[in-house]
């Protein structure tokens, strides 16, 4: 059965929201793109579903930027959503191997480790609000649940989970974010939270549902809830080779002329891995001489 990425938005008569994304396929995206080893996976998977739970209240091509910043070995995380339901990400060290935990899961709280996660929104007037907050496991889910209380003030559960197959492919992805707002009550919230704890890991859960449709109905088991909206979740870069041209064009004098005595030159992508390459020729005519090739 093929599983189809994608956010859906709820809420109830009780005052809580809650958001849903299914990530497999984008997880598996990232994968292939940065031949990411399994802990690796896990941690830019489960962080790419953050940023796009995240995200899901900033429309009209706006988004958010997370960076985790820790002292494990698998460096920085950086992950971008925008548009509310396009992502792109990359991890510094993304082959990093480390034992299993005692319960046979991936030890991702000791590849992020120690640090800081950074998250910057980008709202409807194009202006940008950065806050950090620092990290509690390394898990994401739980930093991520941190981050919210402490820095936006909004009490918030969050469930995020990869499930990578004995031959490193991704059999599940996905995660969910559940918010109180402004009126909600004790006893509702007290129930959503038994109901989340019913549930187990979500990626336990998704080997049942793939396509999260029934979740919903387990977190807000007792309470009236109905269905916002829902988007299809895309991996997307927005490099290009004009984006490349441009930062060609912005380097230093001496930079440039560095530059054209190689036979080419060629920049790679860090999300995904795309290389743009151009001649020295192309690149003498970018710049505008007429240098000659030797």
């Amino acid at each position: 059965m093929t599983v189809q990425d994608k956010i859906i938005h709820y809420t109830t008569e009780e005052s809580i929201r809650l958001a849903v994304a299914v990530t497999k396929g984008i997880t598996e995206k990232a994968r292939q793109c940065h031949r990411l080893a399994p802990v690796a996976c896990a941690a830019l998977g489960r962080t790419m579903t953050g940023a796009l739970l995240l995200a899901r209240d900033y429309k009209n091509r706006e988004g958010v930027s997370i960076v985790i910043r820790g002292d494990g070995p698998l460096g920085t995380i950086h992950v971008d959503s925008f548009d509310t339901n396009k992502v792109r990400g990359f991890v510094e060290y993304p082959q990093i191997k480390l034992p299993l935990k005692a319960d046979g899961k991936l030890d991702v709280g000791t590849a992020v480790g120690k640090g800081t996660l950074q998250v910057t929104r980008f709202t409807p007037r194009q202006d940008t609000y950065t806050s950090r907050a620092e990290l509690v496991s390394g898990e994401i889910a739980e930093d991520l649940a941190y981050y919210l209380y402490t820095s936006e003030q909004i009490p918030s559960t969050v469930s995020l989970g990869v499930l990578v197959a004995r031959d490193f492919t991704v059999a599940a992805a996905g995660g969910f974010l559940v918010q109180a707002l402004p009126g909600a009550r004790e006893e509702d919230l007290a129930r959503v939270e038994k109901n989340v704890q019913d549930i187990g890991p979500v990626t336990s859960y998704l080997q049942e549902d793939p396509q999260g449709e029934r979740l919903a109905e387990k977190i807000f088991a007792g309470l009236h809830f109905r269905e916002l909206f829902r988007q299809e979740a895309k991996w997307q870069c927005t490099c290009s080779l004009q984006r490349m041209k441009r930062a060609l064009l912005s380097l230093r004098a001496q930079d440039k002329e560095l530059l054209l005595q190689d036979p080419q030159v060629e920049m790679t992508c860090r999300y995904c891995g795309t290389a743009y390459v151009l001649t020295r020729k192309e690149l003498a005519t970018l710049y505008g001489t007429t240098k000659k090739e030797g």
